[in-house]
């Protein structure tokens, strides 16, 4: 009995330790960057894919950076010809699936920028979600060699 006595808290906290380990092995982050703005913009876009390894629905409620006054979740909608980014209140992610922030679908807009940021850089980002977990997400600052979206150019934000 003493054995099993001073075993007792050993056991406790291995599996303490395991609820925590996998509550925090839930959501995976893959390829976080964000493409190089011109020095005079004030906005830049997050892209990532977000893994939802639990067997539970997820949502993303809300995201910040210390380098940026707001950081927003969008969707770039095309209608009449005109590309309009629409905030997005908060992002689902199914159960054991995931989601894309991309160029031309959702992404991440890192709105008022705080000082300067260039490629080679990295961007810190908090992601809050509904199930408790807060994410911090390195977006790695690199030139993108397609074609940028100029702010105000055929865009409207709502």
């Amino acid at each position: 009995m003493p054995l099993l006595k001073k075993l007792s808290p050993i056991f406790f906290s291995y599996f303490i330790l395991m609820s925590v380990a996998e509550a925090a092995s839930s959501i995976k982050i893959e390829n976080a960057w964000s493409p190089e703005a011109p020095p005079v913009a004030s906005v830049m876009a997050g892209y990532m894919k977000i893994n939802n390894l639990s067997n539970k629905n997820i949502k993303i409620q809300s995201a910040k950076s210390n380098l940026f006054k707001r950081v927003e979740i969008h969707l770039t909608k095309i209608t009449d010809g005109m590309m309009r980014m629409i905030k997005q209140e908060n992002l689902n992610i199914k159960a054991n699936g995931h989601i894309e922030l991309k160029s031309g679908g959702l992404h991440m807009m890192l709105i008022g920028k705080l000082k300067p940021i260039q490629a080679g850089s990295v961007i810190p980002v908090s992601l809050t979600f509904d199930n408790g977990e807060i994410i911090n997400v390195n977006l790695k600052v690199k030139n993108d060699d397609e074609p940028q979206m100029k702010c105000g150019a055929m865009m409207k934000h709502h």
